[in-house]
């Protein structure tokens, strides 16, 4: 090679004689042949050594030598550095210079330093040349002795090389001739005294060193460190633990600190110290091709044995299909662990052994690093493994399909790894593509992470949406319907809660005009508009006066977001914003006319209509006559005089909250006379909350719906002394201790501890009469409580056994105390309910409801002991909880269950337990089973209290999804100790791939009651009703089907 910087070189991939004229001879340690052109030699980041001229030993050099060498490099940079941005011409010729990215970054650091000693963090993303702006910062401020910190040993090497020949800026004619090039030195293991390390330091221009070496030295070589360095730069700042540069970045003092980085949220999530003085979009990026589009390829697979099969055969189609198209793509697959390195590779190795697949960790010696290396460049591989090796430290370009089988910590880095575009890459490079599998919790919450950091990733990840489900296809047809560039805001990650006011509109809505109602000055972002959905989003900022005082020169800044969704159909305006000041009547007025008309008063409250065993918390009214009192807020046992006094028209219903239960899910809902809708359910996709607009909007304008039917048929609770008079069908334990974790608690009796998960409530007799009582029932033990009443108060006794202890996390408490502070629900066969003294009856109207006669299903129960419920440890044969296992496991079919177990015991959730899985539905069903208390079957109204309690107990489990899968592996896993287990059909990694298909499949639950001592010809009208009422609980809380099963 002929007249570089004015000498002839030579390029071998050994050592060889030097050729006749030749100035140097450069060898390259990875190839066994030499590159076909130049521009793939990419020479700064290969392994190299010179093998001619011999290699200057600067150890042997005096110390002033060394000092006198290092100051006349920084002398002959003076007035040599042309600050040169690279342009096009109007013929398309480039004028070769500095990027823009990184005159902006030069240009900022130098102006910062002119004005501050403070640390400051440079942001540019991955590709835009953050390395050769470090080079630029050197030379043009002529920093005498520059220490730089990199996080890594690989980062070390590639930096100290680029260092070294000073990358592209002799190449790019940004340093003339006359400047030489640095001294760099290498701390590659910390010296032992701090005169050693002076005598290494005071050689060099630059000191590059892992963060892990500097900062974890000894104190006086820290200081040592800190006293030569005149400026600091740290490369890769978001790898930097806030620890660690904390306590070192105090010995620096005042000394110039330079962060560079590719996304300002280090690897914990939490930002990057120091002033950001410059961050570069990643739109920007993009548009001036520093940044390939990355396709996103998600696959979704709930079974961790098949997950990197399904993943490995989505990124080598991808790659073939590249390879096909004529482009130099190569693929990484990235995984956590050197285990799981090996286990990957040999998959790829089995699947894809034409692509040669390589493999490279840390345990590796270097000879097997360059081997793999050296293949993967010279195209003989184009697939390698990788643990975190192959990250900022290695510069390939051609890197363009990655595999994520295990999530890296920052998505936003691994993406701009793959994404970037380099000045050395060939043409032959296209678009980058990543597979991961959505499946995977991991990923999911990365991806929100990655919308988080920098809204931009909404426009630059272009997610595939193959294989996803209907919910998922509409969210991303509904966001990309906005059609923005970048917002400042990821549209992603804004979660309203379902709430509103709601105008009623006469003509169109003209979006446009929302800034006829908000000033320019107060939008931050926004307006974004989606013109098919009639929806439009912003985020307002304000500065206000702060409340505490009269400052003027201090402000509170207030963010508010407002989502605008126009429903055509039902000629209504949606407003909702996080700003509950107003009802924003002048900018509804803006978009719909000012005729535009809020909602209020009785019809608002319109939106309580089909929420089943509504219970209002919270009551306010206004006092229509009273001077005195004009408002007065009323809960619990208060609401049902208060809301008599309502509906008698004296008072006035000015705003009500509630809970109840809708569509088959437990709901809150709020509404106020004075128009505002509001509920505690957050819509983490925003095309849910335009539908919720519609469900309330239908209800609104229904003028079928009567306000004064929907309060008469409210639940209300009343205080009372004594026990209703009642069969107790069920006993459960509080909501607060039903969302705890199972395994967290522990049950204690006569110093026996047992988990939540093996422990049992239930009635202790079934009478309308005589005390009221609860057994508690763990594997080892039981003990009975007596509720015994007196005025407004209850006291829960110990009447038998030994006192129960509960504990949960540091708190420890007899049972009699824990539940005067968390009583617990005790539930009758009229449908009412009982905690504490409150008593939770249902509206006349639906107090006594029949089941269906011809609903009643009737088995075969020859061979079977009807007085025989569980199978026990030797499968009994003639046991009822046996014949429902034997017919389960005889169903075939798409119908087939995936996965039958017995959950019998203490803390059961039922005696049987069926799962199938099928086109995106998750069918659960429960059998509660119960021995007959006769020989012979009846219609005996006793063997049905406590199998329907359990069956409307059960119910809870369809509103915590993953806590039921949850019970049914901590069961499994107990079961397992004793050396058996609960499946009949499955095993804990069919439970596990169900449960992650949870965020994917809708869960379906369907309870049955099988008792075979009720014949189903003679069955009681007492029997049907108390059937009746199951059902109908089951029915209107969590909307579950229920089927009864006799003889």
């Amino acid at each position: 090679m002929d007249d570089i910087a004015g000498e002839r070189l030579a390029v071998a991939t050994k050592t060889i004689a030097v050729p006749p004229g030749v100035d140097r001879v450069l060898v390259i340690r990875d190839a066994t042949v030499l590159p076909e052109t130049s521009a793939d030699w990419d020479l700064a980041v290969r392994p190299t050594r010179w093998s001619y001229p011999p290699v200057f030993d600067l150890g042997a050099e005096s110390i002033e030598s060394s000092i006198s060498r290092t100051r006349q490099v920084v002398d002959s940079w003076n007035s040599s550095f042309q600050f040169k941005e690279e342009w096009t011409d109007d013929e398309g010729v480039i004028h070769p210079g500095l990027r823009p990215p990184q005159m902006g970054a030069l240009y900022a650091a130098l102006a910062h330093w002119r004005v501050s000693t403070k640390p400051a963090t440079v942001v540019m993303p991955t590709g835009t040349g953050k390395t050769d702006t470090m080079l630029a910062l050197l030379v043009a401020q002529r920093i005498r002795r520059l220490l730089v910190l990199v996080p890594s040993d690989a980062l070390r090497e590639q930096v100290s090389g680029k260092f070294v020949n000073l990358g592209w800026l002799k190449k790019l004619g940004l340093l003339g001739d006359e400047g030489l090039y640095p001294v760099v030195g290498l701390l590659k293991k910390m010296s032992k005294d701090r005169d050693s390390l002076n005598l290494m330091l005071n050689r060099c221009n630059v000191v590059v060193a892992t963060m892990s070496i500097a900062a974890n030295s000894r104190s006086e070589l820290r200081a040592a460190i800190a006293q030569w360095a005149t400026h600091v730069f740290i490369d890769e700042a978001h790898h930097v633990s806030a620890t660690t540069w904390a306590a070192f970045r105090k010995e620096f003092g005042e000394k110039p600190v330079l962060q560079f980085t590719a996304t300002p949220f280090r690897s914990d999530g939490k930002l990057v110290d120091g002033k950001v003085i410059f961050n570069y979009p990643l739109s920007r990026a993009q548009a001036e091709k520093y940044f390939k589009p990355i396709r996103f390829r998600p696959v979704v697979e709930y079974n961790d044995d098949v997950a990197d099969m399904r993943i490995m055969e989505e990124a080598v189609a991808a790659l073939r299909s590249d390879v096909e198209a004529n482009l130099d793509h190569v693929l990484m697959a990235r995984v956590r662990s050197i285990p799981r390195a090996i286990e990957v590779y040999r998959l790829y190795k089995q699947h894809a052994p034409d692509l040669n697949p390589q493999i490279v960790h840390s345990e590796q010696t270097d000879i097997e690093k360059l081997a793999s290396l050296r293949a993967l460049r010279g195209r003989t591989s184009r697939i390698i493994v990788a643990v975190d090796m192959l990250g900022e430290g290695f510069d390939l370009p051609q890197l363009k399909v990655a595999a994520l089988h295990d999530m890296h910590k920052s998505l936003a880095i691994t993406l701009q790894f793959t994404g970037r575009f380099t000045r050395s890459s060939a043409t032959n490079i296209g678009d980058a593509t990543v597979v991961a599998n959505i499946a995977d919790v991991d990923v999911a919450e990365n991806l929100q992470a990655l919308y988080a950091e920098d809204a931009e990733w909404g426009e630059l990840l272009r997610v595939l949406s193959e294989g996803a489900t209907e919910a998922e296809v509409r969210r991303s047809e509904f966001l990309g319907g906005f059609g923005e560039l970048a917002p400042k805001v990821a549209l992603q990650n804004i979660f309203p809660k379902m709430s509103a006011v709601v105008y009623q509109t006469e003509g169109t809505w003209t979006p446009d005009n929302i800034a006829k109602a908000i000033k320019p000055a107060r939008m931050y972002a926004g307006p974004f508009t989606n013109v098919a959905e009639k929806v439009v989003v912003f985020v307002t900022k304000d500065l206000e006066q702060v409340p505490w005082g009269d400052v003027r020169d201090l402000k509170n800044t207030t963010w508010n977001v407002f989502i605008l969704h126009w429903s055509e159909e039902q000629r209504l305006l949606f407003i909702n914003s996080s700003d509950n000041s107003s009802v924003h009547e002048e900018l509804a007025r803006a978009v719909c006319g000012l005729n535009a008309t809020l909602i209020r008063g009785e019809q608002i409250f319109k939106s309580l209509h089909g929420v089943s065993r509504f219970l209002i918390m919270n009551l306010g009214l206004r006092h229509l006559i009273s001077k005195t009192v004009q408002f007065s807020m009323h809960s619990g046992s208060d609401v049902g005089a208060a809301l008599t006094l309502a509906l008698r028209q004296n008072r006035a219903k000015s705003n009500l909250f509630g809970r109840g239960y809708e569509r088959g899910a437990r709901v809150t809902v709020g509404c106020s006379q004075k128009g505002r809708l509001w509920s505690h359910r957050v819509a983490y996709d925003l095309s849910k909350w335009v539908d919720w607009c519609h469900e309330v909007g239908a209800k609104l304008t229904n003028p079928d719906i009567s306000t004064e039917d929907i309060f008469k048929n409210v639940v209300i609770p009343e205080v009372v002394s004594a026990r209703p008079d009642a069969v107790p069908l069920a006993v459960d334990w509080s909501e607060e201790m039903l969302h705890r974790r199972e395994d967290s608690v522990d049950i204690e009796i006569a110093g026996i501890t047992s988990k939540l998960f093996e422990v049992e409530l239930q009635p202790d007799t079934v009478a309308s009469e005589g005390p009221l009582r609860i057994r508690v029932r763990t594997p080892d033990a039981e003990s009975v409580y007596e509720i015994r009443f007196a005025a407004n108060d209850v006291s829960y006794v110990l009447v038998e056994g030994s006192a129960v202890y509960v504990a949960a996390g540091r708190k420890r408490e007899s049972l009699e105390i824990w539940w005067r502070a968390e009583p617990p629900t005790v539930y009758f066969s009229d449908g009412s309910s009982l905690i504490f003294n409150e008593a939770y009856k249902l509206p006349a109207t639906e107090r006594r409801v029949s089941f269906a006669r011809e609903e009643l299903v009737s088995w075969d129960w020859n061979g079977i002991n009807i007085r025989k419920e569980s199978q026990g440890p030797t499968k009994a044969p003639d046991s009822i909880q046996r014949r429902v296992i034997d017919r389960l496991l005889a169903v075939s079919g798409e119908n087939r269950f995936d996965i039958i177990f017995d959950d019998d015991g203490s803390g059961e959730m039922a005696d049987v337990v069926a799962v199938n899985v099928q086109n995106g539905r998750i069918e659960v069903c429960f059998y509660h089973c119960k021995y007959s208390l006769q020989d012979n079957p009846g219609a005996r109204i006793d063997d049905l209290y406590v199998v329907c309690g359990q069956a409307q107990r059960s119910v809870f489990w369809k509103g915590e999804p993953e806590r039921l899968f949850r019970h049914l592996q901590l069961r499994e896993v107990k079961r397992q100790r004793t050396g058996r287990t609960r499946f009949e059909r499955g095993d804990l990694a069919t439970l596990a791939t169900v449960s992650r298909s949870l965020r994917a499949n809708r869960l379906a639950l369907k309870i049955f009651v099988v008792q075979p001592g009720v014949k189903v010809d003679e069955v009681s009208p007492a029997q049907l009703e108390l059937l009746g009422v199951t059902e109908l609980y089951l029915r209107e809380t969590y909307d579950c089907e229920f089927e009864f099963v006799g003889s």
